[in-house]
C-alpha cells in the first residue's frame, strides 16, 4: 500500500507520515513522495492513503487544503501533529548579502520576523521546504533558503542561522485520508472505563445568506452539547456572500447517536459534505 506525502524525504510531511505510522502500524506500506500537495492528492490510489497539512500554529489553516476538502470525496481516518522549526542557510557571509531567498509557501508566514530584516531580498516561493534546499544547492552566491532546522546539520553552506521561525513552539497538524466518500459512522468503541474520543470534520453550506445563518448552524451543535473545536468560512464560488463553513466537532463515543441524529436534521436544511470521523 502506498502512503502519498509531500517529498522528497526530509519534509515535515515526511516526518508526519513516519510519526503516524509509528502510532498506527500498517503492514506493507511504502511512503510515496510527490513534488506538490496537488500531486499528493492525485496520487492516492483506492487502496492507498494520503497526508495533507491542515493547520499551522503560527500561520493558521492551509487554504489550499481546505479548498481541496471542500469539493473532494475523501474519508479522513486520522490526524498527526509534528513540531516544526526552521533554520536559514545561504551562500553568503551575512544576512545583508542575501539577494534571493527560497521559502516554502506556508513557511513564509511563519518566519516574518526574519524576512522583515531582508527588505531588498527577492522572495522566491517553493512548493516544499526540501525544494528550497535543492534550489539553494543549485543556486549562486547571494542565494539563501529557509529550511527545516534539522537540515542545517547536514547541509554545507557558509552561513547558517538557527531557529528563525517567529516562535520556537510551533506545530503543524496533518490529516490522513482515503480517497472515498466519508460515511458518518463511528468505529467500534474500545473496551475501556472512559469513552474514547473522536473528531468529526464537515462542510456545512446554507442555501442562502441571511441574518443569523451561522448562529442557526451552530445552535444545532450547542443544543446537543457537541463540542465545536474549529470553524472556518470558505466562499462557495457560486455567488459573493454565500459561504460554506468548515467545522470540526470533538466528542466521546457515547455521543454517537446524538451526532448522527444532529447531522441528519441538518441535512434537511443545509448541504452537508462529511469529511470523516476518526478516533483521537
Amino acid at each position: 500500500m502506498k502512503f502519498s506525502v509531500l517529498g522528497p524525504a526530509g519534509t515535515f510531511a515526511d516526518a508526519a507520515a513516519k510519526k503516524y505510522l509509528s502510532l498506527h502500524p500498517i503492514k506493507n506500506v511504502e511512503i510515496d513522495y510527490h513534488a506538490t500537495f496537488d500531486q499528493v492528492y492525485q496520487a492516492v490510489t483506492p487502496d492507498g492513503i494520503g497526508l495533507l497539512p491542515l493547520e499551522n500554529q503560527l500561520d493558521g489553516f492551509v487554504l489550499a487544503t481546505l479548498q481541496r476538502l471542500q469539493v473532494a470525496d475523501i474519508d479522513e481516518i486520522g490526524e498527526v501533529t509534528v513540531p516544526v522549526n526552521f533554520g536559514l542557510a545561504g551562500k553568503v557571509s551575512s544576512l545583508a548579502e542575501i539577494k534571493r531567498i527560497y521559502v516554502q509557501f506556508k513557511t513564509e508566514g511563519q518566519c516574518q520576523k526574519l524576512l522583515s530584516q531582508l527588505p531588498n531580498a527577492q522572495i522566491i516561493t517553493t512548493s516544499s521546504n526540501m525544494v528550497s534546499v535543492e534550489k539553494l544547492q543549485a543556486g549562486m552566491t547571494g542565494d539563501a533558503a529557509i529550511m527545516p532546522q534539522s537540515q542545517l546539520a547536514v547541509q554545507d553552506f557558509p552561513f547558517k542561522l538557527d531557529n528563525v521561525a517567529d516562535q520556537t513552539d510551533n506545530n503543524t497538524r496533518f490529516i490522513v485520508f482515503k480517497k472515498q466518500p466519508a460515511v458518518l459512522k463511528l468505529p467500534a468503541q474500545p473496551a475501556a472505563e472512559q469513552p474514547a474520543k473522536f473528531k468529526y470534520a464537515v462542510f456545512v453550506t446554507p442555501p442562502t445568506e441571511e441574518v443569523g445563518v451561522l448562529y442557526q448552524i451552530l445552535s444545532y451543535f450547542a443544543k446537543m452539547h457537541l463540542n465545536l473545536v474549529t470553524i472556518m468560512s470558505m466562499p462557495t464560488r457560486r455567488k459573493i456572500g454565500i459561504y460554506s463553513f468548515y467545522i470540526e466537532i470533538s466528542g466521546t463515543f457515547d455521543q454517537e447517536a446524538v451526532l448522527v441524529e444532529t447531522v441528519k436534521k441538518m441535512t434537511a436544511v443545509y448541504t452537508i459534505h462529511s469529511l470523516g470521523l476518526y478516533a483521537l
